[in-house]
């Protein structure tokens, strides 16, 4: 468990819950205040989290948890009341600093009560809108008021900055949903026309609301560092799982794929492609295919090229291998946080190991094949080349420059990638 900087006191709140639990983490020797502090924010995510799946995040057996919490004399429900307290208490304080009319509707019949609301939908009654326009404008309007926070009366009295800052946070965060962003622009236009008040930041821009982590990537010098070390610590001990690391990045960098694939994928048939550009950027015509299963189900079928293939396994890795070279990925790229672009520290800051790879190959994929997203978007495995724009879209100046360099698809340079076969072959892995 990584050491983290220890609050002053665990849970913020004067519930008998809670001030029990700061009194047994203020005696808690330090190794026990960490454990303390990264149990509360495993279940900050879920409070109602059983206990093995939260054991299982902490990287500790359930019945490890239950005997270290013993020893601390507190249960595991224990910890959960205080945090269900903190939640109530800081509710309750948010009451006391907001008017009741000013809270956020409770559901959408107290949305449409609203007299704001009401108001609006006169509005467009008296110019004879049918009911079903109507409905589509203010579930609208209650869905983004949902999404905000905020009430309905917010949209006219709130700090215009404040709101446009909201307004452009939620159009990132639906970009990164993979939603058709001119569409909630459009919707978000009607909504303000029929309330007759500015919601939307003057002249916004694709920019404002790209993806929030779009330039996050690894780029390849810090691969062949990356993966130069793994070489090392496996030549000092001999410990495959640094080996293992290895293959894992080099199947999520080549397929585009989440984490769930390295579980699941199973190797096909060799094929060769006719696509110039991708063999020029991969430097073979011969491919390995894999077919993975992903999020929401969906089978794709990838292609690892040939010059990998004995790299990555034949069969995919175990749930416990997975997590373990998770650890090991983590601890091995914060290494280089300063070396990395701001979105790059944020997304690894999020644990993102995995995901960053799907970002990493969208980048290099497009620079390589000339901003195709169509082809990317097959390759990598999206249902949308839309969907692209939340990894790897660059503005018109940036991507004239780009286009006219030449860009290579390679997991790490030719000495290193010499150096990794030798060593898998070796290993007979």
């Amino acid at each position: 468990m990584s050491r983290v900087e220890l609050p002053p006191d665990l849970v913020k709140c004067e519930a008998d819950a809670c001030r029990s639990l700061n009194e047994v983490y203020r005696r808690a020797e330090l190794k026990d205040k960490e454990f303390l502090v990264q149990l509360v924010k495993q279940l900050r995510k879920n409070v109602r989290a059983p206990a093995e799946e939260v054991a299982e995040a902490l990287g500790i057996g359930r019945s490890t948890l239950f005997y270290r919490l013993k020893k601390l004399n507190i249960k595991y429900e224990d910890v959960q009341n205080a945090l269900v307290a903190e939640v109530e208490e800081a509710y309750r304080r948010k009451l006391e600093r907001r008017e009741i009319r000013r809270l956020p509707p409770k559901d959408k019949q107290e949305f449409f009560e609203r007299e704001i609301v009401q108001k609006v939908v006169t509005r467009m009654k008296g110019m004879n809108k049918s009911p079903g326009y109507i409905s589509r404008v203010v579930s609208y309007w209650w869905r983004l008021t949902r999404r905000l926070g905020i009430a309905p009366e917010d949209f006219v009295e709130m700090d215009r900055e404040k709101l446009h800052d909201l307004i452009v946070q939620y159009l990132s965060d639906r970009a990164s949903e993979g939603v058709d962003i001119n569409n909630e622009v459009r919707m978000i236009q009607t909504v303000q026309r029929w309330l007759g008040y500015p919601i939307l930041p003057p002249g916004i821009t694709q920019k404002e609301y790209k993806g929030k982590y779009q330039e996050a990537e690894i780029p390849l010098e810090i691969r062949n560092v990356v993966v130069s070390e793994l070489l090392d610590y496996y030549d000092g001990t001999g410990e495959t799982l640094y080996l293992r690391a290895i293959q894992a990045m080099a199947f999520l960098y080549y397929t585009g794929s989440r984490r769930q694939a390295l579980m699941n994928y199973q190797k096909g048939e060799t094929v060769r492609v006719g696509l110039q550009p991708l063999i020029k950027a991969i430097g073979t015509d011969r491919f390995r295919i894999v077919s993975t299963l992903e999020k929401k189900g969906l089978y794709w079928r990838k292609l690892i090229p040939i010059t990998y293939d004995e790299i990555i396994p034949a069969r995919p890795f175990s749930p416990s291998e997975v997590r373990a070279i998770a650890k090991l990925m983590k601890s091995l790229l914060m290494k280089y946080f300063d070396k990395y672009n701001r979105h790059t520290q944020l997304y690894l800051q999020k644990s993102k190991v995995y995901h960053i790879w799907r970002h990493t190959a969208t980048r290099d994929y497009l620079k390589a094949l000339g901003y195709n997203r169509y082809i990317v978007a097959k390759l990598l495995g999206w249902i949308k080349d839309s969907n692209l724009v939340i990894y790897g879209d660059y503005e018109l100046l940036q991507l004239l420059q780009l286009a006219g360099e030449e860009h290579y698809i390679k997991f790490v340079d030719e000495p290193i990638y010499q150096r990794l076969l030798a060593t898998i072959r070796r290993a007979g892995l």
